[in-house]
């Protein structure tokens, strides 16, 4: 493999340490840490994956450093104030895994402070080729338009606190979406095509809220739900990159399979201004 090298060249970012040297902590929720996707990390009950992205990207650089502190069903308060409890037992904020002299930090979060899943359940039918309407029923809809007016100051305040302790790291808040396209397909994703087209919109607007928070820091949003169309639920075996609520392979329903993972290290590898030496 060849050798890579992070480019730290965005005047808008901090400046790296004098020695290049990657020192990377990887935070957030499940997105992050690849449920059932084997080997599973045992210390604790956060059930981490080294085939997260976190883990290929951090292969994939020759970390000097790397610290996972992601946890499934973490939220925004979880990764700056609250410790988390887990099956065994709780964990503490995951920003404690920050030191001064951290140069890369990944955050994937929001999906549970919004609980996105509940927000699209109206949306699945039991019999196939029929349709909830759930694109026009107002308490869906308004549903939907609170949780994510309600996300974008926790995400801001969540990433400030990262900058806050890790003023040198570049931060990238990795974007939502991908499990749903143009289509359903009965029982996997069990929705009409037009409920899940509609759905798919609601993570592009999820995104412009994870967007304007980076914009407000000095983070870097990073985009994986246009780079997955195409290998959303409904697609084949081998194109595939996220499990409906049938996962056909190891990893959690509505989530990234392991080619999913290694699609979105690659989005985070490039946002992070990896190259070849």
């Amino acid at each position: 493999m060849a050798a890579l090298a992070i480019l730290w060249s965005d005047p808008a970012m901090a400046d790296p340490v004098p020695d290049s040297t990657i020192r990377y902590a990887a935070m957030g929720d499940s997105r992050a840490t690849g449920p059932y996707l084997a080997p599973i990390s045992l210390h604790d009950g956060c059930f981490r994956s080294v085939e997260g992205y976190p883990g290929v990207v951090a292969r994939a650089l020759h970390a000097d450093s790397f610290t996972n502190v992601s946890c499934s069903g973490a939220t925004t308060e979880n990764l700056t104030t609250a410790s988390q409890s887990t099956a065994t037992g709780a964990v503490p904020p995951q920003i404690d895994a920050l030191r001064p002299d951290t140069t890369l930090v990944t955050v994937s979060i929001g999906g549970n402070d919004i609980a996105w899943q509940s927000l699209v359940a109206p949306c699945y039918t039991t019999v196939p080729g029929t349709d909830a309407h759930c694109r026009t029923d107002p308490e869906t809809i308004g549903g939907m338009n609170s949780a994510l007016a309600a996300l974008e100051p926790k995400v801001s305040a969540a990433l400030a606190a990262i900058e806050q302790r890790a003023p040198l790291a570049r931060v990238l808040l990795v974007g939502h979406g991908g499990i749903f396209g143009d289509h359903g397909c009965w029982p996997n994703i069990p929705t009409s095509d037009a409920d899940a087209a509609w759905i798919s919109g609601f993570f592009v607007r999820m995104n412009q809220v994870l967007t304007a928070a980076a914009t407000t820091t000095r983070a870097r949003f990073v985009d994986v739900a246009n780079p997955a169309i195409g290998h959303d639920a409904c697609a084949g075996p081998d194109q595939r990159w996220f499990e409906g609520l049938l996962p056909q392979s190891f990893a959690q329903s509505l989530h990234p399979t392991t080619a999913g993972m290694r699609a979105i290290a690659a989005r985070v590898l490039t946002a992070s201004g990896v190259s070849p030496e």
